[in-house]
């Protein structure tokens, strides 16, 4: 039985090539679209679930209150870890982490790393395999580990266990560190991401840090407990260590700790404020492709369904003389539902190799992904595989199995039987791969659009033909401004603090009962000037009134103006703490300087510390690259053994990115929607043109032009689009914008060209395709089509 099936399977997959061929190319590429995306959603899933104790791990975070609500920090006081240490019943490890740049040297290789430092315990928490050596060397304060991606930068491949590094400050001071290990590469979906660690007590000598300095904030600290909740550590730090750090920084002043397990950090990271651990990628960057891919799969679902129905048309006398042989309907279900997971496993065969070149390919697209399709390490990708197989063969095969199976033999036989070639579920189906396919068009044009819009985006500040160069200390920046301000292609040179793009800190700014969770900036005197920034009222720091400006007043940003609600900004007196208050001189433009993916933030603006400058910021005529190549030419002269560290990506370019990123991944999309939707069209025509041999015959002996035959046979279907064209560009003038919404701040709303040239493009290909097919059939000789009969 099992033989005479297959045997049956495949010469009827013989007779119909270009068919199984279609639905082959079709299931494949949009079941590899859906491997993809569920390995994207895995990603974000999985994140922080590469640990062991994944469960178990909990990061004491605060709770600051404005305005009588909480608002979440991912930081910690330094202290805190070693207070809660082995002093609670439940916890049996705990550990801090704080990670910092510091350059790491061996011999002519010199490069600037994130460090990361944390206590005895973190290899007994977290799960990090080893490559050479163990945790053991954590415990070594002269010691440090490295990830394979640095090793290799250093070493090569070979094992640098025992080989020195010289660990240099921004002061220039050299600690020798011996490597103790070197540790498999940390996968991207990990809150804690380092090149290289070292035990905390190194933080502590480098940046000269008293251990009980509550005033000092930290990346994080962990406990581990024995699996039940914590409760009792957290009656513990709320009882014992508020009231310590409110005194120790009475301009941070929190409100209450609380735990936030490991497994949730990337889930809330977004709404955390001070976050300094990695991030997972935003929810639109997970579930938009899954549910693309999901409406890929939908349409080659349809198309599969009208395929089978139109290779029935050919096996009528087959099924007639089964049933009439004794076959009942159960088993011809079983025979073509046989034939269409058949189909469908060979399309997933497909689908898996697509996917395997297809994986990297969209990994590539982002700096914060790497998919990796594993079929031997991943056993979860197998039930994955075989559920969308399953549900694809069901969908797919389940209408045409049972419809075709439910044929009469005595109305085969006698051949009067009629095909429901385009009877209202294959309508249906057509209309609802259109209505789809308009989606991915009108999306992929929305967002290209976009990309434009924000590429011409004033963003309030100079983008063009400026640098920003990091440096370590005064004496560094002195030296290198002095170099800088003496090249002739320079234009303007100015030091500062902080630099739109690159970092802030955070106040809260109260006036009178009113709490505001501010970021801050300290700019220069000429930093207006050079960076374009405007100002919208009153006036900018005074260099005649220096002192006075620097401890005395405050420039705003036209948001935090705005969520006061002050008409009348300027005079306005706002306090930072007990000790500080500060009064408004002027109000400048927004600027966006994180591009335009989060809200904008609340801008407090005060005068630099000319004795702190972190930035020498250049502008020039030069092009970037040739901007960046003199400039770092200038700074190996002052600083040989430091990397040059610059803006490489301006805060336009990571927009651009993200937006062409995003851009390509919907032309994909829209281009795959409009091939399978095509096919599905060509192949409802050819059901329709089949069953309409005979008229088309007796029309043309009648006098009908080729024109005339194809406007009848084109008629019904030129509303059928009509209506799902018009259903799916309403559709997306709504879900597009709410989608764009969701990603940006600032975007293009949806044009009425964006909706009506996808539109029209649609129908002309689609009336294009089906009239192909009906000028094939009409330019045959009608005694050919009446002779048939």
């Amino acid at each position: 039985m099992l033989f005479n099936f297959f045997k049956i399977t495949f010469r009827n997959f013989r007779k119909n090539k270009s068919y199984v061929f279609i639905n082959l190319l079709g299931l494949g590429l949009s079941l590899a679209c859906c491997i993809v995306g569920y390995l994207n959603w895995k990603f974000a899933a999985d994140y922080d679930k590469n640990h062991a104790n994944h469960e178990n791990i909990y990061k004491i975070q605060i709770n600051k209150d404005v305005q009588g609500r909480n608002v979440p920090y991912g930081i910690t006081p330094l202290p805190l870890g070693e207070q809660v240490k082995d002093k609670i019943a439940g916890v049996t490890h705990s550990s801090r982490y704080v990670s910092t740049g510091l350059v790491l040297k061996k011999d002519l290789k010199v490069f600037n790393q994130g460090i990361g430092f944390a206590d005895d315990d973190f290899f007994d928490m977290f799960t990090f395999p080893f490559k050479y050596g163990n945790k053991e060397a954590l415990l070594d304060r002269s010691s440090i580990i490295l990830t394979s991606r640095t090793s290799e930068v250093y070493f090569g491949e070979a094992d640098p266990v025992g080989e020195i590094l010289l660990m240099i400050d921004e002061e220039g001071k050299q600690y020798p560190m011996t490597v103790g290990g070197v540790l498999k590469d940390i996968p991207l979906n990990s809150s804690i991401q380092f090149r290289a660690i070292t035990h905390f007590d190194n933080y502590l000598k480098v940046r000269e840090v008293e251990a009980s300095n509550w005033g000092r904030f930290i990346n994080a600290t962990f406990v581990l407990t024995d699996g039940a909740y914590p409760q009792n550590l957290l009656d513990d730090v709320n009882s014992n260590y508020v009231a310590i750090q409110n005194e120790a920084r009475d301009d941070f002043k929190i409100s209450n700790y609380y735990l936030q397990q490991l497994t949730g950090l990337g889930a809330h990271a977004q709404n955390i404020r001070s976050n300094w651990l990695s991030e997972p990628p935003p929810p639109p960057a997970v579930t938009v492709p899954f549910i693309m891919a999901i409406l890929m799969l939908l349409i080659a679902c349809f198309n599969f369904t009208n395929t089978s129905i139109a290779i029935s048309s050919k096996r009528l006398k087959e099924i007639g003389i089964r049933k009439v042989m004794g076959s009942d309907r159960r088993q011809l279900i079983f025979q073509f539902m046989g034939e269409n997971l058949v189909l469908s496993f060979g399309g997933m065969i497909l689908a898996i190799l697509v996917a395997l070149w297809l994986t990297p390919a969209y990994s590539a697209m982002w700096d914060f992904i790497n998919l990796e399709l594993n079929l031997t390490s991943n056993p979860e990708i197998y039930y994955f595989i075989t559920g969308l197989l399953i549900f694809t063969s069901l969908v797919a095969g389940g209408y045409p199995s049972l419809y075709v199976s439910s044929y009469q033999p005595v109305k085969i036989l006698r051949g009067n039987l009629s095909l429901g070639g385009t009877n209202l579920f294959s309508k249906i189906l057509l209309g609802a791969q259109y209505g789809l396919t308009i989606i991915a068009l009108i999306s992929a044009l929305a967002f290209a659009n976009n990309a434009r819009y924000q590429s011409n985006y004033d963003l309030g500040f100079e983008t063009d033909n400026v640098m920003a160069v990091r440096v370590e200390s005064q004496s560094e920046y002195e030296k290198f401004y002095n170099l800088v301000s003496q090249m002739p292609d320079i234009d303007k040179v100015t030091g500062t603090q902080h630099h739109v793009g690159w970092w802030t800190y955070g106040r809260t700014l109260k006036s009178g009962e009113q709490e505001i969770e501010s970021d801050m900036m300290n700019f220069t005197i000429d930093y207006l000037d050079l960076m374009q920034l405007k100002m919208v009222d009153g006036r900018y720091f005074d260099p005649d009134l220096y002192d006075f400006d620097r401890e005395n007043s405050i420039i705003l940003n036209e948001e935090i103006v705005r969520q006061f609600g002050w008409d009348e900004p300027l005079g306005k007196r706002v306090q930072i703490d007990d000790s500080t208050r500060l009064t408004v001189v002027g109000v400048m433009q927004d600027f966006y300087m994180d591009g335009f993916f989060d809200p904008l933030d609340p801008m407090g603006i005060r005068l630099a510390n000319r004795e702190a400058m972190n930035f020498v910021i250049v502008k020039s005529q030069l092009d970037r690259l040739a901007l960046k190549e003199a400039l770092e030419k200038e700074w190996y002269k002052i600083a040989p053994n430091t990397p040059f560290n610059y803006d490489e990506e301006t805060v336009i370019d990571n927009s651009e990115y993200v937006n062409l990123t995003i851009v390509k991944m919907f032309r994909f999309l829209g281009l795959l929607a409009l091939v399978l939707s095509s096919i599905g069209l060509y192949t409802l025509v050819s059901l329709n043109v089949i069953k309409r041999v005979k008229e088309i015959g007796v029309r043309k002996v009648l006098g009908a032009s080729i024109n005339n035959i194809i406007v009848l046979v084109n008629r019904q279907f030129f509303w059928l689009l009509l209506i799902a064209a018009i259903a799916g560009s309403a559709l997306s003038y709504f879900a597009i914008d709410s989608l764009m919404a969701s990603i940006f701040t600032i975007y293009q709303a949806v044009s009425p060209f964006t909706v009506l040239a996808p539109f029209f493009a649609l129908l002309f290909i689609a009336l294009f395709t089906a009239s192909t097919r009906i000028f094939r059939t009409a330019i045959q000789n009608p005694v050919k089509s009446l002779r048939y009969e």
